[in-house]
C-alpha cells in the first residue's frame, strides 16, 4: 500500500539558514538557537556508564576467551550476554533521545513554512579523520540530521540550498562581503574591519549559508 503525499505548503515564511556547529548543535539566522545536548549532564552521565560497561564487557570477554581455550568452544558466559544487553539498551536510549531532539527542530523549522532551507554540505567524514574532533562529530549526528531534514522538505515541498562546503560562510561579513581570513575560532563575535558591522559569530554565519549563491538544491 502506497503511503499518501503531504500536500504541499504554501510557503509564506521567511528562509531559514542553519549553521550547525559543535559548541552548539545548530543557530538559525533569526538567532534560534539549539543547545548540544551532549553536554548535558544527563547525556555525560549515560556516556559515563555506557564507557564503564564497556570496559567491563571487554574483560569478561576476554576472560570467557581463557576459559575457551581451557573447556573447549562449549564454554559460555551469561553475565557477559546480560552485559551486552546493558550496552545496547543504553546505545539505544542514547539514539532515542538524539533522534527525538533532531525531529524536534525539523518540525518547528518546516512549521514556519519556510521559501527555503539553506544548510552547509558538511564534510564530516573529512571532520572525522581529525582525532581531535571525531568523536564530538560522531556524537552529533549531523549527517543523520541533514538526511531527515532533507526528506521532510521534499515532503512539504520546501526547497532546501546546501551551501557548497568551501564557501567561507564563518569568516564573510553578512553586512558587505568582506572576508575576515585571519578570523579565530576563539573569537564568538564577527566584527567586520571594513563596515564595522557586528554580529554573533554563528548567526553571521546562519546568514551567510542562507543567502549565498553557491549553493546546490538538494533534491
Amino acid at each position: 500500500m502506497e503511503q499518501a503525499e503531504l500536500p504541499k505548503l504554501e510557503l509564506t515564511g521567511e528562509s531559514i539558514g542553519i549553521d550547525l556547529g559543535l559548541k552548539e548543535f545548530a543557530i538559525l539566522n533569526n538567532g534560534t538557537l539549539y543547545h548540544n545536548q551532549n553536554k548535558s549532564s544527563w547525556i555525560r552521565r549515560i556516556r559515563k556508564r555506557l564507557r564503564r560497561l564497556q570496559r567491563k564487557l571487554s574483560r569478561q570477554y576476554q576472560a570467557l576467551k581463557a576459559r575457551k581455550q581451557k573447556e573447549g568452544k562449549s564454554a559460555t558466559d551469561l553475565n557477559l550476554a546480560k552485559t551486552q544487553l546493558k550496552v545496547q539498551r543504553l546505545y539505544q536510549r542514547l539514539t532515542n533521545i538524539q533522534v527525538d531532539y533532531q525531529n524536534k527542530i525539523i518540525a518547528t523549522v518546516v512549521r514556519t513554512k519556510p521559501q527555503w532551507v539553506a544548510l552547509e554540505d558538511l564534510n564530516v567524514r573529512g571532520m572525522m579523520k581529525n582525532r581531535h574532533l571525531a568523536k564530538a562529530v560522531s556524537y552529533q549526528g549531523f549527517y543523520n540530521f541533514r538526511i531527515k531534514l532533507v526528506s521532510k522538505c521534499q515532503q512539504l515541498g520546501i526547497p532546501v540550498h546546501l551551501t557548497d562546503r568551501f564557501e567561507p560562510t564563518s569568516k564573510l561579513c553578512h553586512q558587505c562581503g568582506y572576508k575576515k581570513v585571519d578570523l579565530k575560532l576563539s573569537e564568538r563575535t564577527y566584527q567586520c574591519p571594513k563596515c564595522s558591522y557586528t554580529a554573533n559569530r554563528d548567526i553571521n554565519a546562519a546568514l551567510n549559508v542562507r543567502d549565498t549563491e553557491n549553493f546546490e538544491l538538494a533534491y
